[in-house]
């Protein structure tokens, strides 16, 4: 779902209560500051009418800060959390990521690719299709 950013704040939060009324699990954030802060005070406002929401926060692209009121997390069953980097720990990030592709294989998890050579990247690159990822390789390619 997509609501635009306008600057009347009641109206931003009204248009996030009715998405709360309807259902959210999670809110992915990239803007952090004053729509973040309109969205968890919706988010507290529909409390417990509303499923629990995981609020991500991602970026900060709006603002760094914000003045969120702590009412806003004790009136409702939002959980806060940030993702980036630094949000887990290293081994575990490389060792799920080996999970995962052992994983693949058996689950009949497949990327369709498409193998070009690194100098015919001019003549390839027009002709992408999105159906496939175009691989680019050092050597020549895997068929």
């Amino acid at each position: 779902m997509t609501i635009p950013l306008v600057e009347d704040g009641t109206a931003l939060e009204n248009a996030f209560k009715d998405e709360f009324a309807a259902g959210v699990d999670v809110v992915i954030d990239y803007l952090w500051g004053p729509s973040a802060e309109r969205l968890l005070i919706a988010g507290a406002k529909a409390g417990r009418d509303a499923a629990p929401i995981r609020f991500v926060q991602v970026g900060s692209a709006s603002a760094a800060n914000t003045d969120l009121s702590s009412a806003a997390l004790r009136w409702s069953a939002i959980t806060l959390m940030g993702s980036a980097i630094g949000s887990i720990i290293i081994d575990r990030f490389v060792s799920s990521i080996g999970e995962l592709m052992h994983a693949t294989a058996p689950g009949g998890f497949e990327i369709r690719a498409k193998s070009v050579p690194l100098s015919e990247v001019e003549q390839a690159w027009p002709h992408d299709d999105s159906a496939r990822r175009t691989v680019f390789t050092v050597n020549s390619p895997i068929n």
